[in-house]
């Protein structure tokens, strides 16, 4: 439990210190974490019998990245979807190593976990306090689900969320991290009202709505991890697992927060 509890606090640091020290070092950060979820995806991938072709994923995030740090034409991202898809395709069919499964599968991989990943580099990159908001809003909203998830199961969790995926999750679980994630985000919008870009009615509705996307990134990494008959898919964090374990909810409700309150506060 205290390496547990250590090792997240260090993530923590580590992540808030390369978020707040620049622009640089946030996109590079997170496109450092899309490479380290890559490989542990295709480690996962292996286990049902595909190999994907790594190097792709991995090309299209850094360039991906580098589109949006750059704000170059959108133009340069067609241009290196096109070279992806053929490269894939070229490559597999000249491989003895490789079939048209593996193909579909590494486009697959740039989809996800990839393209939901890049999205932060993309909020990382708007203004201030713009970015700000919308970043903790979709991080806090999917660490204080699950951690009031957890909690609310262990006390009143009887009925099972989804059984053959995660079955020590709970639907008195799922409901007590969202009502209580809401009720903090009252409080969160009175605390900070002066940087939010959303009326509270507006705000209050995006966390709740993230609330049900980063249970569902969670469930779905869960999917993933027993399908391939793995419990995680890493070791890299002491006590948690790989980084896709433990950003698997986050990178669902990050893009979430971004569209909501972009809608929102156009209307």
């Amino acid at each position: 439990m205290v390496k547990r509890v250590l090792s997240a606090l260090f993530l923590l640091a580590l992540t808030a210190a390369c978020f707040v020290l620049c622009k640089e070092t946030a996109v590079i950060y997170v496109t450092a974490v899309s490479f380290i979820c890559i490989h542990e995806m295709t480690n996962a991938l292996k286990k049902l019998d595909f190999n994907p072709i790594i190097y792709l994923p991995c090309l299209f995030s850094l360039c991906t990245s580098a589109v949006i740090y750059f704000k170059l034409s959108m133009l340069w991202l067609a241009v290196l979807m096109v070279v992806i898809y053929v490269a894939d395709f070229v490559i597999c069919m000249k491989s003895e190593k490789h079939n048209s499964k593996d193909a579909l599968i590494t486009l697959c991989m740039c989809l996800y976990p990839v393209l939901p990943i890049l999205s932060i580099v993309y909020v990382c990159c708007l203004p201030a306090p713009l970015w700000t908001c919308i970043f903790v809003t979709g991080f806090l909203s999917a660490v204080s689900c699950d951690t009031f998830a957890f909690f609310g199961g262990k006390a009143f969790g009887k009925h099972k969320l989804a059984p053959s995926v995660s079955p020590n999750k709970t639907i008195e679980g799922s409901i007590s991290g969202m009502v209580v994630t809401i009720g903090l985000a009252f409080a969160a919008w009175y605390l900070f009202r002066q940087y939010m870009p959303v009326e509270l009615w507006k705000y209050v509705l995006t966390v709740g709505v993230c609330t049900i996307t980063s249970q569902i990134g969670d469930l779905s990494a869960s999917f993933i991890k027993r399908s391939a008959g793995i419990k995680d898919f890493g070791n890299l964090i002491p006590g948690h697992g790989g980084m896709l374990d433990r950003i698997d909810s986050i990178i669902f409700s990050v893009p979430t927060a971004f569209i909501l309150i972009q809608l929102l506060a156009n209307n």
